[in-house]
């Protein structure tokens, strides 16, 4: 090959090679978290499907010898929370379909409950086919409807709620910017990853100390945002403020976190999932501590599929439910008495009423004079006899 031709083929190979390099190619650990969090926020359209269950749960001793063995952990460990959904914030809309499951060897039971969120109108749409049992309205008339809640939407107009889900993914970004640099580390791609598909692993790692300063910063960060769009409002958002800082101090104090996060990002930087174990402890009762695994799934990026679709046909307002009975609503038979004993008062209401009409349209008569009383005979009395001298 001739000089020329080589040292052209050299440039578009390096061109080439050029456009496909990754965006998070000669980032450091925390600047390639950082991007692959604000783009995923920003972008915001896919499929989710993930777990949360308990993993390790440890007692204080006191506990631990009221019970044999490790029953307590048993049961923490047989619950498991599944979720799946989408999410589109082009269009402002939430899918999430929770399933709280109890599984044991042979026995199993769960619930379900899906909902669709539209978050520029604060409107929820909830599949509540689980409580068709307690609620006859959805088992009858109102079959396979969603229920919708909805706020008033004069009042929600008023709401700044679409430029302050704009600066959500800046939000996002601020948060994890403030962490230490070094909780930030690339990790060699295990499994998980790499049946995911995943080209990095990055790992974000927090003490409860930077759980804390971590917990601080959101907060900060959204009262800026409330601050920047509170319009008349503003004595409420500092009033707000002002309460927030010793509530978080007193719940710190309380409970504190640690955990370890890791993010599995593909080569052009979309995150493709996220596995993360999380502790809970009390500073007070230092041997108990819980241990939460979750892991998180990614899909479908950029076309993310739906399983709920509201239309005029099958939706039912909350307010056009009738309440069950237990929750103070009226029996059907109950129904029925009442309105039987309103027709029968508002017939006697009538009836008083046109006997009063009759008596004040008739002409009035005068009642007879009652005769004169005779006056009583004088009985005559008869004469004192007179004394006569002897």
């Amino acid at each position: 090959m001739k000089p020329r031709a080589l040292a052209v083929a050299v440039t578009l190979s390096g061109l080439m090679l050029g456009g496909c390099a990754s965006p998070l190619a000669n980032k450091t650990a925390d600047a390639a978290a950082i991007q692959t969090i604000e783009q995923n926020a920003r972008l915001a359209r896919y499929n989710f499907d993930g777990e949360v269950r308990v993993k390790a749960i440890r007692l204080p001793g006191k506990v631990e010898s009221l019970v044999e063995g490790d029953v307590i952990g048993e049961v923490a460990r047989s619950f498991s929370l599944e979720l799946r959904g989408a999410v589109d914030m082009s269009k402002s809309r939430v899918e999430m379909t929770p399933t709280f499951r109890f599984s044991r060897p042979n026995a199993e039971t769960w619930l379900r409950l899906p909902m669709l969120a539209e978050l520029n109108t604060l409107t929820l749409w909830v599949d509540a086919s689980v409580l068709d049992l307690a609620i006859p309205a959805l088992r009858g008339e109102h079959k396979g409807k969603y229920v919708m809640f909805q706020a008033p939407q004069d009042k929600v107009k008023k709401l700044p709620i679409d430029a302050v889900l704009a600066e959500l993914p800046q939000v996002a970004k601020n948060i994890y910017a403030a962490i230490d640099s070094k909780a930030y580390t690339f990790q060699p791609l295990d499994e998980a990853a790499r049946k995911a598909g995943a080209s990095y692993r990055i790992r974000l790692t927090l003490d409860p100390l930077a759980e804390a300063k971590m917990s601080k910063q959101a907060v900060q960060e959204f009262l800026q945002l409330a601050r920047r769009h509170a319009g008349e409002h503003q004595k409420e958002v500092e009033e707000f403020a002002t309460a927030v800082g010793p509530l978080l101090d007193a719940s710190q104090e309380e409970l504190q976190t640690s955990s370890q996060t890791d993010l599995l990002v593909s080569r052009s930087g979309k995150l493709l999932g996220v596995s993360e174990l999380r502790e809970f402890s009390m500073p007070k009762e230092k041997e108990l501590a819980v241990t939460v695994a979750s892991t998180l799934r990614l899909s479908n990026h950029e076309q993310p599929v739906f399983s709920m679709q509201p239309t005029a046909n099958n939706v039912v307002s909350f307010t056009d439910l009738t309440p069950p009975s237990w929750l103070g609503g009226k029996h059907p038979a109950d129904e029925g008495e009442d309105a039987v004993e309103g027709d029968d008062e508002v017939a006697v209401d009538e009836a008083a009423q046109a006997a009063e009409e009759a008596v004040a349209a008739a002409p009035a008569v005068k009642k007879p004079a009652k005769p004169a009383k005779q006056a009583k005979p004088v009985a005559k009395r008869k004469p004192k006899p007179v004394a006569r001298a002897q």
